[in-house]
């Protein structure tokens, strides 16, 4: 039953993480003046690229299947992932 709502959950998230990473308002700004929003997009999602933001993504669901997964083809795909996602993050 915890697993079963944890994975509702994570889906959930996943879902709607395109519009968390690009929430911004769009109203206006006089010069000079920021907020909360745009101090997040500019710390955060200008450092990396999409590229590498996904990446981070795709490691950390692989270590949540490995850990919620009984199924071994999951669990040894899941490292394989791991793997692969920590080798291209660390390159890039």
């Amino acid at each position: 039953m915890i697993r079963e709502t944890l994975r509702k959950l994570l889906f959930g998230l996943f879902a709607v993480l395109p519009a968390i990473a690009s929430a911004h308002p769009g109203h206006y700004h006089p010069p000079g003046e920021d907020d909360e929003f745009d101090q997040v997009r500019a710390d955060w999602l200008h450092l990396h690229g999409w590229l590498e933001i996904s990446l981070a993504v795709t490691l950390v669901t692989s270590v949540l299947l490995f850990h919620f997964s009984k199924n071994r083809k999951v669990r040894i795909g899941a490292v394989i992932v791991f793997g692969s996602s920590l080798a291209l993050l660390a390159s890039s």
